[in-house]
């Protein structure tokens, strides 16, 4: 009886593995180099309707929305290949544009023990939010981890971009600088 068992209880488990490997976000390839950011073309620009309000890690809520400032969201997770270069990298993009008009945040799916532990231990300061709801997922798409999204004054997607970063480039800093200025009356006054 065992022996008839066997190949029922090792198709079920092939069954069961690719049912949750279906499950999975694609991570970018080892070898792919980080990129600066770039500018989405205008025809696939589209404006999500953002305003969830997501858990910080280690502790708090933070609201996030559309409209009145350049929000960088970039989907990450802590089991990625470089994922402390990353952070720590956005992070110090983030100490870089203190005072500006550009809202980071780091969002991740995994679960709130292990992402607190890793943001206390790297002392990020740019808030990680957790999605484990998917209220964000459901507005703004996940494709791969990492996938990042910065959302114009307007409220419209200005980039979507798959895999690593380069947050410290030159033109990375240029693109968020012309975006957060991008909207100024005539007297030179932000809107």
């Amino acid at each position: 009886m065992r022996l008839r068992l066997a190949p029922i209880v090792v198709v079920l488990g092939v069954l069961a593995l690719l049912l949750w490997r279906r499950e999975l976000f694609t991570v970018a390839r080892p070898g792919d180099q980080p990129a600066p950011l770039a500018i989405t073309s205008a025809e696939l620009r589209w404006r999500p309707e953002l305003d969830v309000v997501l858990p910080a890690a280690p502790v708090g809520m933070i609201r996030l929305h559309a409209e009145g400032s350049v929000q960088v969201v970039h989907f990450w997770a802590p089991w990625e290949q470089h994922a402390t270069v990353q952070a720590l990298a956005l992070d110090s993009l983030g100490a870089l544009l203190a005072g500006s008009d550009i809202r980071i945040a780091i969002v991740c799916f995994d679960p709130f023990p292990s992402v607190a532990r890793w943001v206390r231990r790297a002392r990020l300061r740019t808030p990680v939010l957790l999605d484990h709801d998917r209220k964000l997922r459901g507005t703004l798409p996940c494709p791969s981890i990492p996938y990042t999204y910065v959302i114009g004054r307007d409220g419209s997607i200005a980039v979507a971009q798959a895999g690593e970063v380069d947050w410290l480039a030159a033109s990375t800093r240029s693109l968020l600088d012309s975006l957060a200025s991008a909207e100024r009356d005539s007297r030179g006054h932000k809107l």
